[in-house]
């Protein structure tokens, strides 16, 4: 097999009850009665020679992004339609590239952009130390209709990221505006 990332996911819905000693327990969700997992690999990526303010790391190095605070928030990468996107919130402030600072509770709101309306879209809230992850497939495996025009499917980021680009920004944990950003810690590949 060519570079690919193996990744796996879980989840485990769980719902609070009350006993007859009016003890709280956490248990899984009567509802959907199991932990929920998944995993596999990625299809092959073209490689992992980006620059680390690209794909987030370069040479075995970590390359954080300060996740601002401001409306808006900040791009997280340049790179064309990728096919693995991973992002985490490092539940530390950004000090550096490199180097974390200090530990916050503070949030992440991972979204994509729609540029031409100025809209965005939530795909993720990170608490610290969360992450998520997107195994994509429009790039290399040349996927370009989704609908029923030719051409109407584009990845994440495509048009050297005008089109549906990654954005994040840092907000206090109840949603009200952050005084300053979280190092996000990624990987995005072609």
């Amino acid at each position: 097999m060519a570079d690919h990332i193996h990744f796996n996911v879980s989840a485990t819905p769980v719902e609070e009850l009350t006993d007859e000693n009016s003890n709280t327990v956490k248990v899984i969700s009567g509802e959907v009665a199991t932990a929920l997992g998944g995993g596999g690999d990625s299809v092959d990526l073209t490689d992992y020679s980006g620059t680390a303010v690209k794909q987030g790391y370069k040479d075995g190095a970590v390359s954080y992004i300060d996740i601002t605070h401001a409306a808006g928030g900040v791009q997280l990468t340049a790179e064309r339609a990728p096919d693995f996107v991973f992002v985490k919130n490092t539940g530390y402030k950004f000090s550096s590239t490199t180097v974390l600072g200090a530990a916050t509770t503070d949030c992440v709101m991972v979204v994509i952009k729609d540029v031409g309306n100025t809209l965005f879209y939530e795909i993720a809230w990170l608490k610290p130390g969360q992450a998520a992850l997107f195994p994509c497939g429009t790039t290399n495996l040349t996927i370009t209709q989704f609908g029923s025009v030719g051409g109407d499917l584009h990845g994440l980021n495509s048009s050297g990221g005008t089109d549906a680009p990654i954005f994040a920004r840092t907000f206090l944990s109840d949603g009200s505006a952050a005084s300053d950003g979280n190092a996000l810690e990624y990987l995005i590949v072609t």
